[in-house]
């Protein structure tokens, strides 16, 4: 396996840092400086890695959407059926991990008030969003009618999203499973197949 260049993996090092800082101070408190110091690395080096703090933030939301995807994938087995992707989807929409320390919810929520204003986040946060309503509508479509397959997917995404940003803030942990319990029910009770194989 080839190494990672020291380039590639101090451009991981700032967009987690970045991840974290915008998670607790905000998008307005996310300076160029507070990432360098949380990375433990001198300002002038965010600059050598990074074209501008726009370029930066939009990498960070990207990388933010990759550890949510992974999450996913790694509650899926290797080659899942319908119901074991929507499962899996459900399930890590409310890992504590991905809403844990550093506060990935709370950063996702800063990105969505940035999307208004800034056209780099807009377009990925628009992108992330479509594989999210993919990838459920990739299960859906093999479990129900082609006519009910639009209103389940978005039953199903507007369920998710609204328990996530309900938990962006401050939550227990049995918060986010009652959560992951409700979304799942109303999946199960919604595709018929999914209750069948979930008994």
């Amino acid at each position: 396996m080839a190494k990672r260049s020291i380039k590639a993996m101090r451009r991981d090092e700032l967009m987690e840092a970045a991840i974290a800082v915008i998670g607790e101070e905000g998008m307005s408190g996310a300076t160029m400086a507070a990432i360098a110091k949380r990375a433990g690395m001198s300002a002038g080096l965010v600059n050598h890695y990074f074209e501008s703090k726009e370029e930066l933030m939009a990498l960070a939301m990207r990388n933010l959407s990759n550890l949510f995807r992974q999450d996913i994938m790694k509650l899926a087995p290797a080659d899942p059926t319908p119901a074991q992707r929507l499962k899996a989807i459900v399930d890590g929409s409310f890992a504590p991990q991905h809403l844990g320390v550093p506060k990935r919810a709370a950063t996702w929520m800063q990105f969505m008030i940035a999307a208004q204003t800034e056209p780099r986040i807009r377009h990925l946060y628009h992108l992330t969003g479509a594989r999210f309503l993919s990838n459920i509508r990739y299960a859906v479509r093999r479990l129900l009618p082609a006519d009910e397959v639009n209103d389940a997917v978005d039953g199903i995404a507007a369920l998710i999203d609204g328990f996530f940003w309900q938990s962006a803030g401050e939550y227990e942990e049995e918060d986010l499973e009652r959560a992951r319990r409700i979304c799942w029910r109303y999946v199960c009770l919604l595709i018929p197949a999914v209750q069948a194989e979930a008994q």
